[in-house]
């Protein structure tokens, strides 16, 4: 199995905890950064952008786009690019998870 299946399939297991409940939420993003992403060294940047990712999808229901994500955080684009570099896969990879768990749209599809 892939290991993009295992991760996923190990997170959806727990429910909407795995946002909701802050140390799993870290548990996830360390997974999918260091096992999906390949970025060795996850650092407190990465976990705020993070954390910014996690608050949009409690209170908005939805991922933030990446100036949301730079005006929430002060990071430059240069500065959120050089610390996610596959933005996009990235965030396909937690999508996934959370918008499953959650009962949101993917993507911020309107239906």
């Amino acid at each position: 199995m892939l290991p993009s299946s295992l991760i996923r399939r190990r997170y959806l297991a727990k429910g909407p905890r795995c946002i909701k409940d802050e140390k799993i939420w870290d548990e996830l993003v360390n997974d999918v950064l260091t096992k999906l992403e390949n970025i060795t060294t996850v650092t407190s940047e990465h976990h705020q952008v993070m954390s910014c990712v996690r608050k949009y999808y409690l209170d908005k229901e939805r991922a933030p786009t990446v100036r949301e994500i730079c005006s929430a955080t002060g990071f430059s684009l240069d500065k959120f690019f050089d610390l996610f570099p596959d933005w996009p896969h990235t965030l396909f990879n937690i999508d996934c998870i959370v918008c499953t768990v959650l009962g949101i749209p993917y993507w911020n599809c309107i239906e």
